[in-house]
């Protein structure tokens, strides 16, 4: 008797007896796999997240596009968002850009 290479069900040959208990594991297995899509719980090696299964993949991604959202929107609504040190004096400026009548321009002050 052959079996399936992802389930691993039960193929009896054309000559085999067909066993209602073959059929019955093979229904089980079948119920259990659909359950486990249908939850979100099975396991998925492939995915490039931490969290292996679907639901938790899904709600890993939801939580990181929540977080750059987040910094997207403080970004915007800081006027100088960045921070460099001048390596000739070795003091720190914060900078960022603005927009007006005239196009963009830098805005830059000390920090420290």
């Amino acid at each position: 008797m052959e079996h399936t290479p992802n389930l691993g069900l039960k193929k009896p040959e054309l000559t085999d007896n067909v066993l209602i208990t073959d059929i019955n594991e093979n229904m089980d297995v079948l119920d259990a796999a659909v359950n486990e899509l249908q939850k979100g719980t099975a396991s998925i090696p492939d995915l490039e997240t931490v969290d292996k299964t679907m639901a938790g993949a899904i709600n890993e991604i939801k939580s990181e596009v929540i977080n750059v959202k987040q910094e997207i929107e403080n970004h915007i609504t800081d006027p100088m968002p960045h921070v460099y040190t001048n390596s000739e004096n070795n003091k720190k400026y914060q900078f960022g850009f603005g927009v007006d009548a005239g196009g963009f321009y830098i805005i830059q002050q000390e920090v420290e």
